[in-house]
């Protein structure tokens, strides 16, 4: 049992280096002189936008200012945001019940076109053979309540065209729906594409935690899309620097993560887009969707609808804006049993309202699971006590010929009816579980800043008291005195063996309090059911 409880260390320890390990990444870019339009696209068909039908994004986009002269301002019950009312483009979204740190009055920002991270969404079509007018901008013709919905009409004359943008949005939602439309009133046609794009820097606003004891420092950044092709599929911005990404799709989404919190691009038309992601010649990344090319008569009108999600990793709120928009919430290669224990900590919460309480139940749910496995190996565990004495005797007597004694101790073995690696099959059984719940603290909003007891105000920062570390490490102490010690162990080992569950207490100290009460727990029903169950003196 000495030797298996060592191997779970080594491998649970060598994986949370692995996922913290950050390769250098090679800082020379090859300059490559081309268009910087987010439309570009490479297609073998004339349906959608080519490159030479491309004109310079300078020619529809007017210049950035982070002026809030020419920015309008709406809002629900969580959610405040800015449009710039030249391009149409949302440049602030500040998330109202989420604040930016523990106490803080200054709230969480997800667009901010104006900071470090330049992070905004803009949504219209892209002309092929118009240039638009820089002197026209929006105007906010209506403002409506549609049933509890919110109604904003938007809209701008140029160059013969009447460009409409209508954004509706619930009381409680985090997303928008958006309507773009643009008819035409030149006597010409015109050629145009719909599109939906996100942009933002690489930078890191964010506090960023260091150190594997800390979930934050393996949040991933960056672009996440789903297709009709790839449920799930992260393009790191390290990914785009080396080749654009793109893809045809009639269904899915394209979102740029970041830890707790995302934004996405959800179209809603059921036809063809490419889904892409590219950085542009500023360094910065787009990602987003662009629609088929279609030629607009002369009176004619084209739509666009689709929705634009920025808000909280919350699953519920998620798949309001696309059923699998969920998938965004990342538990890694163990999701499938990430997943369930999200959804068992959810359904607890709602029983209890508190997520400290949750995340007990659920792990005393997971040992009630696990328990004929773990039955089996504690009575084994209490046979291995049994023949501990035999064992001696026979490694006494075979002292010099280690054949004999290994033959002599397999006799003993299938004669007790004894399997040693049994004794492994709780730990093997925890160590999923625990990178799994890992992760879901990771990804799992509603645990920021979640208080649990008395001084524990924070279940995703470390015990600022290191209270529940030093009883998980007695509650490991325990377990440890009731497993039975082999006979001819190597002294170094069962030394190494005996300083353990201290050795883990020091780690999990500076753990988040959330995983450190799941071990706790874990430890402490494990040891109750070796008392109950497993070997006795």
């Amino acid at each position: 049992m000495q030797r298996y409880f060592l191997i779970f260390s080594i491998i649970f320890l060598s994986y949370l280096l692995l996922i913290n390990y950050n390769p250098p990444v090679e800082s020379f870019k090859e300059e490559i002189s081309v268009s910087d339009s987010e439309y570009s696209l490479s297609t073998d068909t004339d349906d959608f936008v080519s490159d030479n039908d491309i004109v310079s994004e300078e020619t529809f986009l007017i210049t950035e200012t982070c002026s809030d002269n020419d920015s309008y301002s709406f809002s629900n019950e969580n959610w405040k945001a800015k449009i710039d009312l030249k391009t149409g483009k949302i440049t602030y979204a500040e998330l109202i019940k989420f604040p930016e740190n523990s106490g803080s009055e200054i709230n969480k920002l997800i667009f901010n076109d104006c900071g470090l991270e330049r992070y905004s969404q803009l949504s219209g079509f892209a002309f092929l053979n118009f240039n638009l007018s820089k002197a026209s901008q929006f105007e906010v013709s209506e403002n409506y309540k549609d049933g509890i919905n919110d109604v904003y009409v938007l809209e701008k004359r140029s160059n013969n065209l009447l460009i409409k943008k209508i954004i509706s949005f619930g009381p409680k939602d985090y997303y928008l729906k958006i309507r773009d439309s643009v008819q035409n009133l030149d006597l010409s046609n015109i050629k145009l594409a719909p599109f939906s794009k996100i942009d933002r820097s690489s930078e890191i606003v964010e506090a960023k935690g260091s150190g594997f004891t800390d979930p934050s420092s393996f949040a991933y950044l960056g672009p996440a899309f789903r297709t009709t092709e790839e449920n799930y599929l992260k393009i790191s911005f390290s990914d785009i620097e080396e080749n654009n990404f793109k893809e045809t799709s009639s269904d899915g989404w394209a979102a740029m993560l970041q830890h707790y919190f995302l934004s996405a691009v959800v179209p809603s038309d059921e036809q063809n887009y490419v889904f892409q992601a590219k950085q542009k010649n500023n360094g910065d990344y787009s990602i987003g969707i662009v629609g088929e090319t279609t030629n607009l008569a002369s009176e004619g009108s084209a739509f666009f609808n689709h929705k634009v999600y920025f808000g909280p990793k919350i699953q519920s709120e998620l798949t309001k804006a696309h059923p699998e928009l969920y998938l965004a919430v990342d538990y890694g290669f163990l999701w499938w049993i990430g997943q369930p224990m999200y959804q068992a900590m959810n359904f607890f919460f709602e029983m209890v309202g508190n997520w400290g309480w949750a995340i007990i139940l659920v792990t005393i749910l997971i040992k009630a699971i696990l328990w004929p496995l773990s039955y089996v190996s504690y009575k084994n565990m209490g046979k291995m006590r049994q023949v501990q004495p035999m064992l001696k005797e026979i490694q006494e007597r075979y002292a010099d010929d280690r054949q004999a004694l290994s033959k002599a101790m397999m006799d003993l073995y299938k004669k007790e009816k004894v399997n040693p690696a049994l004794g492994c099959l709780p730990m093997l059984l925890q160590l999923p579980f625990f990178l799994a719940f890992y992760w879901v603290l990771i990804e799992t909003v509603e645990l920021r800043y979640a208080p649990f007891l008395f001084w524990i105000t924070d279940l995703s920062a470390k015990d600022p008291f290191f209270i529940l570390p030093i009883l998980n490490t007695l509650a490991m102490w325990g377990m440890q005195q009731l497993q039975p010690q082999p006979v001819g162990t190597d002294s170094i080992q069962v030394n190494v063996f005996k300083y353990m569950p201290f050795i883990f207490g020091v780690l999990f100290a500076f753990f988040p309090a959330g995983l450190v009460l799941y071990w706790f727990i874990n430890s402490l029903v494990s040891a109750l059911q070796m008392y109950l169950h497993g070997p006795k003196s």
